[in-house]
């Protein structure tokens, strides 16, 4: 979906200024084209600029004034020199709005020593946090396709005799055989002590009979991301931390709803987990937004500012991590409504 009309929002809101936007994420979720580029919004007409090697790309995407550069008079209609020479010539405006944190040193640089410049980094971020029908139906899509591979992957580990990295890769490819276009972060598969290393990395360590496993995967559907993450093979002292850690899980998701701080969705579940005797050990914030990238606004922790509205899309992923004996995370990805949210489980929370 073009989003053209929410660029002629933001310079309207600053004085007709021209509106920049960089970054894959941004230019995506504005302009449906994935790759490398940059908008320039000035007097109503919204221009897409790309190097030439995305010309081919960038000439699909209909509704906008592509133009390509190169560094040299390679032929005619190309225009000729870097980002930093063409955008100055294209700029109308005395006021520049940026989204500075998805913006170079050196664009930055060039621009405030030009222009009047407006950060409107939290203007995009607040924009792309809350989603459209189609958006959502994107993201519930690659919901769909994370379950099917978080089966896959349950099945796979109740068969046996399978290494951490072997079961990544059965993963990754169910996940494309089911439609997705990619991961939408490398697959963890983290057995036994492993599983006390939030990001670990899968090894060729063999899963052993009596491993717990935490699978923490998300497809990419048409430009959107999906997170969950189960801990299998529930045994003996496990099952205690397990319990704990869902009992955090399931507080926290009773709390969401719109009109609320992030930062006591964070709380909740942190004030379980320390209720008993855990807290030390739960070392990450609970939670995050969930988009066109994997990790956005909102940030549910416990400093964050953010306040949950309707159709944002977060995540609830409370945890317990010892060193040298197992971790156990258990994560849902849902959206946020006015009353109860709508939770995207991906498959059953407890064997």
């Amino acid at each position: 979906m073009m989003r053209v009309k929410k660029l002629e929002e933001l310079s309207q809101k600053y004085n007709n200024s021209c509106v920049i936007i960089s970054g894959d994420p941004n230019v995506y979720y504005f302009t449906n084209y994935k790759g490398s580029g940059t908008i320039i919004y000035c007097d109503g007409v919204a221009t897409l600029l790309v190097p030439l090697l995305e010309e081919n790309r960038a000439r699909e995407i209909s509704g906008l004034d592509v133009k390509i550069y190169y560094p040299s008079n390679i032929a005619n209609g190309i225009l000729v020199g870097s980002l930093s020479d063409i955008l100055p010539k294209l700029i109308t405006k005395s006021t520049v709005a940026l989204d500075i944190n998805w913006s170079t040193v050196s664009i930055y640089k060039l621009l405030s020593s030009k222009y009047n410049l407006i950060d409107i980094s939290k203007d995009i971020s607040e924009m792309r946090s809350i989603k459209d029908d189609e958006e959502l139906e994107k993201i519930k899509k690659a919901g769909e396709i994370t379950s099917e591979a978080m089966k896959v992957s349950m099945e796979k580990i109740l068969e046996g005799e399978i290494t951490e990295k072997q079961l990544s890769g059965i993963i990754d490819y169910t996940m494309k055989a089911s439609g997705a276009e990619d991961y939408a972060f490398p697959s963890i598969v983290a057995s036994g002590k492993n599983s006390s290393f939030p990001h670990h990395i899968p090894t060729d360590k063999k899963i052993l009979e009596n491993d717990n496993v935490v699978v923490d995967i998300g497809a990419k559907f048409d430009g959107y991301c999906f997170d969950s993450t189960r801990t299998f093979n529930i045994k003996g002292e496990i099952r205690k931390i397990y319990e704990i850690v869902l009992e955090a899980q399931l507080e926290a998701i009773d709390a969401v709803t719109s009109g609320v701080n992030a930062s006591e969705i964070d709380k909740t579940a942190r004030k379980v987990i320390e209720k008993y005797g855990y807290g030390r050990y739960f070392v990450h914030s609970t939670g995050h937004g969930v988009g066109i990238e994997v990790h956005e606004s909102p940030y549910i922790s416990f400093n964050s500012n953010d306040v949950l509205k309707k159709n944002m899309v977060i995540t609830v992923e409370p945890g317990i991590y010892i060193k040298d004996k197992f971790g156990v995370r258990i994560e849902d990805t849902l959206i946020v409504t006015n009353g109860k949210p709508e939770v995207l489980e991906t498959t059953y929370k407890l064997l």
